[in-house]
């Protein structure tokens, strides 16, 4: 019998003070996170019928835990009448999932008209996504052993300038019409989600600790695993204890959550071993999904 963590449809639930998000993450096996209440999830690895309604699906990169049922996700929504989703791809596997949606469809209904294909939006490193006009998302390039984004989910707020505060509602409505800009805009990080990665990452992104919640990878944690983490485009739980020491100030995060560690290990080892790596003052703001 496999440890009862392995289970994808078994998700844990991680509630938050303004969100509630259900996710899972053991490396190899699954990974994908749900965020009702802004209508998106990170990654498809598996398809809950919880996830079926999310309109907005942030991809990280091509491999099969992270995008395993990105189709069924599609097809689901096409069966109970839903508009289809967007699924955010990094822009050079666009192609690559075009393809295998259309190998996917012939398969699956070879006598049937072909389905329409999902709705599959290629972004760039820097490229912004609107979900609604006070949310928006942006794509930051991630190393991984394949091209690979991560993705910072932004309250974008409207804040009166300095000069044109007291000003009555009648004079700033005249203003806007004549357009005038007397507000500046606020990008507020609110959740950023980072899929399979190095430890480099951290470090040439030092904007993610600004989010007041941090989905990061932790996939090794073994002494004599430092290797196999590099070859494979991973995090070991020593590179994170360096990060910390390099850089004490940049994971300045409310809630982080640790995730998307190797099947070799269990509950107890996983847990065991980041609270006697890891500092004790940064586990107080550490989730382990699990």
């Amino acid at each position: 019998m496999p440890p009862k963590h392995h289970n994808p449809g078994l998700p844990i639930t991680l509630k938050f003070d303004q969100e509630t998000i259900v996710a899972f993450s053991i490396s190899a096996l699954s990974t994908y996170a749900l965020v009702p209440e802004l209508n998106c999830a990170f990654d498809m690895g598996d398809c809950l019928l919880d996830a079926v309604p999310l309109q907005h699906v942030f991809v990280t990169h091509a491999h099969g835990d992270h995008t395993r049922c990105l189709f069924r996700h599609d097809s689901l929504r096409h069966l109970m009448g839903m508009e289809p989703a967007t699924y955010y791809v990094p822009d050079s596997t666009v192609v690559g999932f075009r393809n295998l949606s259309e190998a996917w469809s012939k398969l699956e209904y070879p006598r049937a008209r072909p389905a329409a294909p999902p709705v599959l939006r290629g972004l760039t490193d820097g490229d912004v996504v609107w979900l609604h006009r006070q949310l928006a998302a942006k794509a930051f390039a991630v190393k991984h052993t394949v091209s690979s984004l991560g993705y910072t989910l932004y309250d974008v707020r409207k804040k009166l300038k300095d000069e044109y505060r007291g000003l009555p509602g009648v004079e700033l409505a005249r203003m806007r019409r004549d357009g005038v800009a007397f507000e500046d805009e606020q990008w507020l990080p609110r959740l950023t989600f980072i899929g399979d990665s190095t430890i480099e990452t951290l470090y040439q992104r030092p904007e993610v600790g600004r989010s007041r919640i941090l989905f990061l990878e932790v996939t090794f944690l073994m002494d004599g695993e430092q290797e196999l983490a590099r070859n494979r485009g991973h995090t070991h739980v020593e590179d994170l204890v360096q990060f910390l020491r390099d850089c004490p100030d940049v994971l300045g995060n409310e809630h982080i959550v640790l995730k998307h560690f190797s099947m070799r290990y269990d509950r107890g080892t996983i847990k065991h071993v980041l609270r006697s790596k890891l500092p004790a003052d940064f586990m107080e703001r550490v989730t382990v999904l699990l």
